[in-house]
């Protein structure tokens, strides 16, 4: 591996207050989950697709006297590569093992981040939690990410510690592709708005499943005079986020926990929806 693929060192992803602290060795497994996630992506990945055209296709055609013709029947196929496989297994196993590093990095200080929270937080309108909302049986029924118990599970009252573990580990698994505050999705809508479309000028914005807002922050920056609201079914994210946002300065957004698919707001309230 050359040094131009090397992906930029953890110790330049963007903090702020509430942003966890780390040490030689949690900033060590980091830059070395970084640099497999670079490698997976830049050298394993693309074999995915010489095993395809080399080995998968030509195989199902021997044998049905056809090419795949469905997605189903591609991954059926592609399931029994060897290649497919090893990527599949490193894949997985990366991701294991940046949460059990995001999530060491943060349960040890899980208590001063709350703390950190609660002071950003304390007295803001800009924060409605629903602590009765019923979670959806489709976040149940899997840990995303391989975070166990996903993003809405409360270790302790006032948790944040699930998008503390998000917030530092995100520019790890996607290599510093999304910039300093992983923000680089969100800055990418804007500028093209702002570009495409220098008339529009939103004055209320829905984003569903916000998180902790990485997205929607620069959205809020690119219309200080819009009114934009941020849902989510995660407490511990919208008080990070929240928090987050009261640091940066951030102060047009407002934090609810809501579930997407049940809003309750009236049709045509919103200039600009959409889920980050």
């Amino acid at each position: 591996m050359s040094n131009n693929n090397l992906p930029p060192v953890w110790n330049r992803v963007g903090k702020h207050a509430i942003f966890p602290e780390a040490n030689h060795d949690e900033i060590a497994r980091y830059n070395f989950l970084g640099n497999l996630n670079r490698h997976l992506a830049g050298v394993i990945s693309p074999g995915n697709k010489l095993a395809y055209e080399k080995r998968v296709l030509p195989k199902f055609h021997n044998s049905h006297n056809r090419d795949l013709e469905t997605r189903q029947e591609v991954r059926e196929a592609m399931k029994q590569d060897p290649h497919y496989q090893t990527w599949s297994a490193l894949r997985r196993s990366s991701m294991e093992m940046r949460q059990q590093a995001g999530r060491s990095l943060v349960l040890r200080q899980i208590d001063e981040l709350v703390e950190k929270a609660e002071g950003l937080n304390q007295g803001k309108d800009t924060l409605k939690l629903n602590p009765d909302l019923e979670i959806p049986h489709y976040l149940q029924a899997v840990d995303h990410h391989c975070m166990p118990g996903s993003y809405y599970t409360e270790l302790i009252e006032g948790d944040v510690t699930a998008a503390a573990n998000y917030d530092s580990g995100l520019f790890v698994t996607v290599t510093g592709s999304l910039g300093r505050m992983n923000n680089g999705g969100g800055k990418a809508i804007a500028k093209w708005l702002k570009t495409e479309h220098p008339e529009f000028q939103p004055q209320r914005i829905l984003d569903i499943g916000c998180g902790l807002g990485h997205n929607v922050l620069p959205m809020a920056q690119a219309y200080p005079d819009a009114e934009v609201l941020a849902i989510d079914v995660a407490a511990p994210m919208l008080r990070y986020g929240h928090a987050r946002a009261q640091d940066l300065g951030i102060n047009n957004v407002t934090f609810i926990q809501m579930d997407g698919a049940n809003t309750g707001f009236a049709d045509e309230s919103f200039d600009w929806i959409q889920t980050t």
